[in-house]
């Protein structure tokens, strides 16, 4: 009997070992565990699921989509086969997001193994017409990877996208191979400066979100027909490119500058990238706001202004938590005059939970609702503004937690929002899918 009183305690005294243990971690977990949302200061309020559709879900990874509006009323949402880097695959939608119909099978065979997370937009000329240019920069990635820092590519459609011409690519290993070597008169500190290896040779340009914004330029008041287009390395230099076209339609970008040198101590400290320009709605306003990710995780988001067509920027400010997070898209509601910003929401700083590793948390594809002032008291103030927004919208939520998410094209017509992202949005999805969210603000505020 006592032996058999051995054995049970032999048995049980391990199993309850384990379960205090299991109990108290997960005290611990949930104890320590943070929610994104709860450090956001202005009203949160939750899309509705009826407002939610899926464009793409494959099973396989889906990511980084952007989405234009052509002038015919044609939607086009291109997005990579991967994590950034993969086949280029496109949508189209003659419904304004209603249905989706894939047209992979008709892009240009260049198109094929893209290096990085295709952008689009649609460029109206001084003339009136307009031309659609889809971009993809050219990273490297690991250093046994096929992809190599190349420049960028441009593609463009002059037919409102039912074709594209095939790539062509700016400052990558043919451009790199073409320049003059590095000489003891080269004045490296000049912003337009190209990079060098060890030998003095010309590198190309490592690009990374090609062109996460590009904003028409004005002269002496007017739109000319030029557009900056921006971009970010690895060494986290910011760069500008000035998009033009020949008499025969052909881009023209212009020598990359570092424009942000003047500033470069903050922009290495915060590691600032994937620059979203917002231009004041105001035909008589030339005022442009710069908004900037954190990628080190040691400040907010942070927030710029220019008063001369991107030529000079006023000093880095921190963006208050509700419009602090990743690859930010801007667009304006000409019914209300509001202002929305989609992104991913990370807060700096502030670990899921005490088990997590990452400095930081997230989860959320949001959108923040208020006006351009609200951005200019921002870049006066700081957050220490009192001019937070109207409030953030919630338009997905990751189902592991995770900031994988939230990088969306963004347009809007008549009032009525179309956004696109990708990410683990329900249920037991295991890689990120394509999502679009489509409403008018009134239907959420």
């Amino acid at each position: 009997m006592a032996l058999s009183k051995k054995k049970t305690l032999a048995i049980v005294l391990p199993v309850l070992i384990v379960l205090i243990a299991a109990i108290t971690l997960m005290s611990v977990y949930f104890g320590t565990r943070k929610d994104a949302l709860d450090y956001v200061e202005i009203p949160v309020v939750r899309l509705d699921s009826s407002y939610l559709s899926t464009i793409d879900n494959t099973g396989n990874y889906l990511g980084h989509p952007d989405v234009a509006l052509a002038d015919d009323g044609t939607l086009l949402c291109a997005y990579p086969a991967g994590h950034g880097k993969g086949d280029i695959i496109m949508q189209k939608s003659t419904d304004y997001g209603d249905s989706w119909t894939n047209i992979s099978d008709t892009l240009p065979d260049s198109w094929e193994k893209s290096q990085e997370t295709p952008t689009l937009y649609n460029l109206h000329f001084t003339d009136g017409t307009s031309k659609l240019v889809l971009i993809s920069g050219c990273p490297s990635w690991n250093p046994d990877d096929e992809y190599y820092a190349d420049g960028f590519n441009c593609s463009v459609s002059s037919d409102n996208g039912a074709t594209w011409t095939e790539f062509e690519n700016f400052y990558g290993t043919e451009w790199a191979k073409a320049q003059p070597a590095k000489t003891a008169e080269t004045d490296v500190s000049d912003p337009y400066s190209p990079n060098y290896d060890q030998n003095g040779n010309v590198l190309p340009y490592d690009v990374i979100v090609s062109m996460s914004s590009l904003t028409q330029l004005k002269q002496d008041g007017e739109y000319i027909d030029a557009w900056m287009g921006t971009f970010h390395d690895y060494d986290f230099y910011n760069y500008t490119s000035i998009l033009t076209f020949d008499e025969d339609g052909n881009p023209q970008w212009s020598q990359p500058k570092k424009f942000l040198y003047e500033q470069r101590e903050i922009e290495q400290k915060a590691n600032i990238c994937e620059i979203e320009i917002v231009r004041a709605a105001a035909p008589d306003d030339d005022t442009l706001v710069l908004i900037g990710r954190g990628n080190s995780r040691v400040t907010n988001s942070l927030i710029s202004v220019s008063k001369d067509e991107g030529e000079t920027w006023s000093e880095f400010r921190e963006l208050p938590y509700a419009l602090t997070g990743d690859r930010h898209k801007a667009e304006y509601d000409e019914t209300t005059g509001k202002l929305l910003v989609s992104f991913r929401l990370v807060i700096p700083g502030v670990k899921r939970n005490i088990f997590d590793n990452s400095n930081f948390t997230g989860g959320y594809w949001v959108a923040w609702v208020g006006t351009f002032d609200d951005l200019l008291s921002y870049a006066e103030n700081g957050n220490k503004t009192d001019n937070l927004g109207e409030a953030l919208i919630v338009l997905g939520t990751t189902n592991d937690g995770k900031a994988d998410c939230g990088y969306s094209g963004t347009i809007c017509k008549d009032g009525t929002f179309v956004l696109t992202s990708y990410g683990k949005f329900e249920k037991g999805a295991k890689n990120p899918y394509i999502m679009q969210a489509k409403f008018k603000l009134s239907d959420v505020l």
